[in-house]
């Protein structure tokens, strides 16, 4: 759960340009710089308050503050990196509609990205080594090493079919010479369902993240079956874990905003020696 006032977020965000610039990005108006420029807007409508003045309205603003906060985790975790493979992510989780509202399954790649590219950085900067490319993410943890394959599904009638092509993926990338030693991990963002672009949670104060969490609990208690949960142990022998990631932005009281994100680990029992690995020491960051 990251907390940011929007003096942080602009404060932290003053070297993106030259950042893009070093990974070989051309600067243009794109869905990061848009999501600079409502956080800017915010802290102008915070000031106004604070004068006693009128509140005005500031486009896009929740998902644009939303996206400022995960941008400051990648820029975070990678802002001192350039490699074709994060240029790549870098690249497309810049591009596609400004506006959440506006996504569809055939434009949902810049989204589609910014999970991969999040969720390294929240475990890179809790302390894992993680590497990206192909597979999406490289998780390294006291001398294992794990191969994460996401999918953002847009329907819940698709989780399992995402759940079940990340599987293959990883298990014909596990099945490579030298890879006998290493695990798999499939890695499923909820956001998009849970949200359906509304990008939002409205919470007092203290609520945000059990409510978010008891949202996640409801969507895999619900769907379990659908889902295929409790046939996980069927999935590549290696394929230790799948991993339920569901993020909200928390507007408290329209003062600041928390990016809030919880996840959900299940066992697939293929591997209790490489599962205990992954409870002890992945980073506890939700």
């Amino acid at each position: 759960m990251q907390v940011a006032s929007f003096d942080d977020v602009l404060e932290v965000l003053k070297d993106l340009d030259p950042w893009l610039l070093a990974l070989g990005i051309k600067l243009k108006n794109d869905r990061w710089h848009e999501a600079l420029k409502t956080v800017a807007r915010a802290r102008e409508q915070r000031q106004r308050i604070e004068r006693g003045e009128k509140r005005q309205f500031v486009p896009n603003y929740i998902p644009g503050l939303y996206d400022a906060t995960e941008v400051v985790e990648i820029f975070r975790a990678f802002g001192t990196e350039n490699s074709p493979a994060l240029k790549e992510k870098v690249q497309r989780a810049l591009s596609g509609p400004i506006t959440p509202l506006s996504e569809q399954p055939n434009n949902s790649t810049a989204r589609n990205a910014m999970f991969e590219l999040t969720l390294a950085a929240n475990w890179k900067n809790g302390g894992a080594g993680v590497e990206l490319g192909e597979p999406d993410i490289l998780l390294y943890l006291t001398g294992l090493k794990f191969h994460v394959e996401c999918k953002r599904p847009f329907y819940a009638h698709s989780v399992r079919a995402n759940i079940k092509d990340a599987a293959s993926q990883l298990g014909a990338g596990l099945d490579k010479p030298g890879r006998e030693n290493d695990y798999g991990i499939v890695a499923i963002s909820l956001s998009r369902i849970f949200t359906k672009g509304e990008l939002v949670c409205f919470a007092p104060e203290g609520q945000g993240r059990r409510i978010v969490r008891e949202a996640l609990a409801k969507m895999l208690k619900e769907n379990a079956e659908d889902w295929g949960i409790w046939r996980f142990h069927e999935l590549h022998e290696r394929i230790v874990a799948v991993v339920f990631h569901l993020g909200s932005p928390w507007d408290v009281n329209g003062e600041r905003l928390i990016n809030l994100s919880t996840t959900d680990f299940r066992n697939t029992g293929n591997n209790p020696r490489a599962w205990e690995t992954l409870e002890q020491n992945l980073p506890k960051v939700y």
